[in-house]
């Protein structure tokens, strides 16, 4: 079968990020200003030309809990008389165990194997070794879990297990199934998270790294040291520890909203009062924005609306994205009694879901961006060397989550002009002024791959996708800058410098199509290729285009986490800029409609 090529200026493939050109993209704005010489493109326009996948959050909708039963076990014979009520209540599809298909399967298989011999029960009641483990799963928050996730549907609390469950054979099948089913549902979310962050975004780009449950049920099922097992699971990475840590210390540990409501009333104003200031401070203290110090008032002003309440509430209403006035209205009462924005204790819980989805080991040295913190850092051992400001990809074009490795530093890239910007920028101002491109100093490449004169070209003769390619050389003005860091990835991003410079002053810096802008592109050419100022800026200030190999790869990693330690261990907190909080909030929360589902499949309604 014959392989038909499209021409290399209308490949939408990796071509471009090797000093090619641009894969196309949806149509641009146009510049405020007419193009000139000096400035091809608008200060804050992109060279990039990654497609949008809009915002990309999705509905979590959870896999499917299937009931962890085989009816063809009825043809079975328990090996001893305590596995009968095992093999009764896994025959039968009136069990109320479920799991999803992998765990079921392994749960079915691992007692099977066994004849059906209860893994959990000693003598026909609650061994140590399952206590241990029921009172590691009720101390579940700690790693920013629900506990009540674990809790094997026959119980209905963690305490006095065994004054519920009696010595009625059937409660007690029904407990040992259920707690071997919540095992490796902890397990599995210990290893890989909670949930699959493909699931939650289109821009989530991270493999399974799940333990599987034929390989946790085999240590979980006979070893002493079940617990052990669990908790080695985790994240071993020094940020986990810190935000674990500051999760112990959080005012509000148990992270939901206070059984109270705030009665709404007439605009209160700063300096003024009202009885319901005493529910304001409880609920602000709740979402980590007014702190204990300055929520202790004297008795007498406890209805004051005072400057700290006052400026508690400016911070909640920015954050509500409502009117900022730090009065006390109808419409921030509704958002108060809502609990319309995520709290500090909240990003910290997500942030630790996240590290579960990330790869177990950084790697030694690594680069890491922090999406949320537009933020790059450079790890080496224990510490961090380097660390510049980044701007990263719009809400509709956001940068992609994923993992890959750092093989080059390009010194004064060319930058190969996406199909889109030719379409929509280039050809008006080429059929007004066809020696437009010669006098910017632009090349002009024909099919062939020869340059000719971009004058030489009756522009007019073509419609928007004219088989010409058109490249900027290295300069001060190319629109990559001076540098270009390449980790090959499918979604054809990579790190580049920027000519404006400006947009690194702003705190909000989305601005790209998906590809990470460095502030300090030649420090960080430094800390990759360990070069001293004097070997990068000799290389850069040549002006040639050059491609260096670094001497090993570097792991790099696109993150996203809205709490994070800093290089003292204190927890840094960002803005939410794509909403991707807000969505696993929803998944934690376990809202599908008005309905939460539990582990065991049951349905709650809220």
């Amino acid at each position: 079968m014959r392989v038909v090529r499209k021409p290399w200026w209308r490949r939408d493939d990796e071509s471009y990020a090797y000093g090619g050109y641009d894969q196309s993209a949806k149509k641009r704005k146009k510049a405020a200003k007419k193009a000139s010489p000096a400035s091809v493109l608008a200060a804050d326009d992109d060279p990039e030309g990654i497609p949008s996948l809009g915002m990309g959050n999705l509905p979590y909708i959870p896999p499917r809990l299937m009931l962890v039963a085989d009816p063809g076990f009825g043809k079975l014979t328990p090996a001893t008389a305590d596995a009968a009520p095992i093999l009764a209540q896994l025959s039968s599809t009136r069990t109320d165990i479920r799991a999803v298909a992998e765990e079921r399967q392994a749960i079915l298989d691992a007692y099977k194997e066994g004849g059906f011999k209860p893994l959990w029960l000693d003598g026909g009641k609650v061994s140590p070794r399952a206590n241990e483990l029921l009172a590691y799963f009720s101390e579940a928050g700690d790693e920013g879990l629900n506990a009540q996730t674990y809790l094997p549907p026959v119980l209905t609390s963690f305490d006095n297990v065994e004054s519920q469950l009696g010595s009625d054979p059937e409660k007690l099948a029904r407990f040992d199934i259920g707690l071997t089913a919540a095992a490796l549902s902890y397990a599995s979310h210990a290893s890989g998270g909670q949930f699959d962050p493909r699931r939650l975004s289109l821009y989530h780009d991270l493999e399974s790294r799940r333990v599987s449950p034929a390989v946790a049920i085999k240590v979980l099922g006979w070893s002493p040291f079940a617990v052990q097992y669990l908790a080695s699971l985790h994240p071993k990475h020094e940020a986990y520890s810190a935000l674990k840590q500051a999760l112990a210390d959080s005012a509000v540990p148990e992270l939901r909203l206070p059984a109270i409501q705030i009665p709404d009333g007439r605009k209160i104003r700063p300096g003024k009062r009202d009885s319901r200031m005493e529910l304001v401070r409880v609920r602000l203290q709740t979402l980590d924005l007014l702190t204990p110090a300055d929520a202790l008032v004297a008795p007498e002003d406890a209805d004051l609306l005072d400057p700290a309440l006052s400026d508690a509430l400016k911070k909640f209403q920015r954050a509500a994205k409502i009117k900022v006035s730090g009065a006390l209205d109808s419409t921030t009462v509704t958002a108060l009694n809502k609990g319309s924005i995520v709290s500090d204790s909240e990003r910290i819980v997500m942030s630790m879901e996240r590290l579960r989805w990330m790869p177990r080991n950084f790697g030694a040295r690594h680069v890491l961006v922090n999406q949320a913190a537009y933020e790059v850092r450079v790890i080496d051992g224990p510490r961090e060397v380097w660390r510049s400001r980044v701007i990263v990809g719009k809400p509709m074009t956001q940068t992609n989550v994923f993992s890959d490795q750092m093989e080059t530093v390009v010194f004064n890239p060319s930058w190969g002009v996406p199909p889109s910007i030719i379409a929509n920028e280039y050809l008006p101002k080429l059929r007004r002024d066809p020696g437009y491109l010669d006098r910017i100093g632009f090349k002009v490449v024909n099919e062939k791959g020869k340059v000719v004169s971009s004058r030489s070209v009756n522009w007019s003769a073509y419609g928007n996708t004219p088989p010409f390619g058109i490249q900027q050389p290295p300069g001060g003005e190319n629109a990559l800058g001076e540098l270009k860091f390449l980790f090959p990835n499918s979604h054809n991003i990579y790190m580049h410098d920027t000519p404006a410079k400006h947009l690194f002053d702003k705190d909000g810096r989305a601005f790209s199509h998906g590809c990470v802008r460095v502030q300090n592109p030649r420090e960080f050419a430094a800390v990759l290729l360990g070069w001293d100022a004097e070997m990068v800026n000799a290389e850069t200030d040549s002006r040639k285009s050059k491609t260096v190999k670094l001497s090993a790869k570097v792991p790099v990693h696109i993150a996203y986490f809205t709490a994070w330690p800093d290089s003292d261990g204190k927890i840094r907190y960002f803005d939410d800029i794509y909403g991707r909080d807000e969505t696993l909030r929803k998944a934690l929360a376990g809202q599908r409609g008005n309905a939460r589902p539990e582990a065991n499949g049951r349905l709650v309604q809220n």
